[in-house]
């Protein structure tokens, strides 16, 4: 632990933009730890202390700590849950190649624009050649959901799940394929583990809530 306020002194300096980006910040951070230590430091009993190990491991870890991380989606310190949220969402980003980054992209656009097919052949690309990326195949899940592939969609979102048991926003789309299905009781049960996974996810609450409603979810 005497290490600790060393981080703690990155997290403030970046925070306070003294003259600390976030890339000098993850240098600094890597120089005086190794992930498996802010591992270890995301158990401590102080929140902060927590709070500052998942900021380090969103810089420096890999995809192996997504899983650590995502207990800490429902610490009882809501900077805790926020800090290891953005610290999953930012090893998923740093972690793509620059293919993978650049096809997801093209993926994103074409299902902006409604360019359904284009933006299926694409991601079956992009889960080919990724291989186990639980994002990849969110993705896909999002465009099936979009051409009302239910089947299809939730297929994808049980594999997102398999990869990344904390995927919240997976079980979001999930229970709303479900809804679509009229498979109300099924839809709620994804929605509340959502909320389980990570109680600050809003629109997990937002489907709960219009469950109890007419039938507007969508």
């Amino acid at each position: 632990m005497s290490r600790l306020p060393k981080l703690v002194e990155f997290f403030d300096a970046c925070m306070n933009e003294r003259g600390a980006s976030i890339a000098f910040a993850a240098v600094q951070v890597a120089a005086w730890y190794t992930p498996a230590t802010l591992s270890r430091l995301m158990g401590a009993s102080q929140g902060q202390v927590r709070m500052v190990a998942a900021w380090g491991l969103g810089m420096i870890g890999d995809e192996s700590y997504l899983r650590p991380l995502g207990h800490l989606l429902r610490d009882e310190v809501r900077s805790v849950r926020t800090a290891a949220d953005e610290a999953r969402r930012s090893i998923l980003f740093r972690t793509q190649s620059p293919w993978h980054r650049r096809t997801a992209e093209e993926v994103e656009d074409f299902l902006a624009a409604s360019e359904l097919d284009k933006a299926s052949e694409l991601a079956d690309q992009l889960i080919e050649e990724t291989e186990l990326r639980s994002d990849a195949y969110l993705l896909r899940a999002w465009i099936r959901f979009c051409s009302t592939k239910w089947e299809a969609a939730i297929a994808d979102c049980k594999k997102t799940l398999f990869i990344d048991p904390f995927c919240y926003r997976a079980c979001v789309a999930l229970g709303q394929c479900f809804w679509h299905q009229n498979r109300n009781a099924a839809a709620r049960e994804c929605f509340y583990e959502s909320t389980r996974l990570y109680p600050d996810f809003e629109p997990a609450h937002l489907a709960l809530r219009m469950l109890q409603g007419p039938r507007s979810l969508a």
